[in-house]
């Protein structure tokens, strides 16, 4: 499965859009359909490098969506 993903490939650069690969949900996993994104000054930290963190990165914490996959093992969570 594949997607588009804003992904930070050099400090201080440009985030690009990018075709990603998706894997399915591991053990203790689920997969969200992503409805909305913000990109925030905590992403642009781990962008340049102020807290390492290995690039390229695809960044982000703020998401919001629908489960559309769930891993084994996962409890109290299902598709939908």
């Amino acid at each position: 499965m594949q997607t588009i993903a804003a992904v930070a490939r050099e400090p201080k650069g440009d985030f690009t859009l990018e075709t990603v690969e998706i894997e399915e949900p591991r053990a203790g996993e689920v997969r969200v359909r992503i409805a909305g994104v913000g990109l925030c000054h905590t992403d642009l930290i781990f962008r340049d490098q102020f807290v390492p963190y290995p690039l390229p990165a695809v960044l982000g914490h703020e998401g919001a969506g629908v489960i559309e996959a769930v891993g084994p093992g996962v409890e109290g969570l299902a598709v939908g």
